[in-house]
C-alpha cells in the first residue's frame, strides 16, 4: 500500500517495478482513491489512505499471508472471466458479445483500459504509465483511431454545385 503516494501538489501515483527490474510512476485518478481504495482499506481495517513506507500488502491471500504471486492473481482473474462468460451464456447474449472475453488476461484489461483512456489522454502521458520505452509503441496502438475521425471529417464535407 505504501507504493501509493501523494505528491505535494496533491496528485496520487503507485510506484511499480516492472519489466527489467524499471521502476515507474503511474498516475491514479482521483476517483479511484476515493471509491476504491478508501473503500478497500476500510474493509481491510486500515485507515482510508496509506502512508508512506506503509508496508501493507496491496493484496492479502485469504489467510492474510503478504502477497499473491503473478501465477495466482492470473488463476483469480481467470476464475472471474469464466464466471463472467458463464453469467453472459445463461443471459443469452449473442456470441460476438462474449469473444473478447474468451481470450482475456491480465494484459488483454491492461490493453482495454488504456484504449478507452487513450480518446481521453495526451498520448505522452499514456506512454509513461504504461511504460512504453517508445511513444511510437503507444501512438500506433492506442491512437488509430485518429484515422476514423479524419475519415468522418471528410464525410462530412459535402460538394459544391457549381449549377
Amino acid at each position: 500500500m505504501g507504493d501509493f503516494r501523494l505528491d505535494d501538489e496533491g496528485n496520487w501515483w503507485y510506484h511499480a517495478i516492472g519489466k527489467g527490474n524499471k521502476s515507474a510512476k503511474i498516475a491514479v485518478r482521483d476517483i479511484y482513491v476515493e471509491r476504491y481504495l478508501k473503500r478497500y482499506r476500510r474493509f481491510l481495517g486500515l485507515p482510508e489512505l496509506p502512508h508512506p513506507g506503509e508496508s501493507t500488502p496491496l493484496i492479502k491471500t485469504l489467510n492474510g499471508r503478504a502477497g499473491l504471486s503473478d501465477r495466482q492473481i492470473r488463476a483469480l482473474l481467470q476464475a472471474v472471466f469464466d464466471k463472467t462468460l458463464e453469467r453472459m451464456r445463461n443471459e443469452g447474449r449473442a456470441n460476438h458479445e462474449m469473444e473478447s472475453l474468451r481470450c482475456a488476461s491480465a494484459h488483454w484489461l491492461r490493453h482495454t483500459s488504456a484504449t478507452f483512456d487513450a480518446p481521453l489522454r495526451n498520448p505522452k502521458d499514456l506512454q509513461e504509465d504504461l511504460r512504453h520505452s517508445n511513444l511510437s509503441t503507444t501512438q500506433n496502438t492506442y491512437y488509430h483511431s485518429h484515422d476514423q475521425e479524419r475519415a468522418h471529417s471528410v464525410k462530412r464535407i459535402g460538394m459544391r454545385d457549381r449549377g
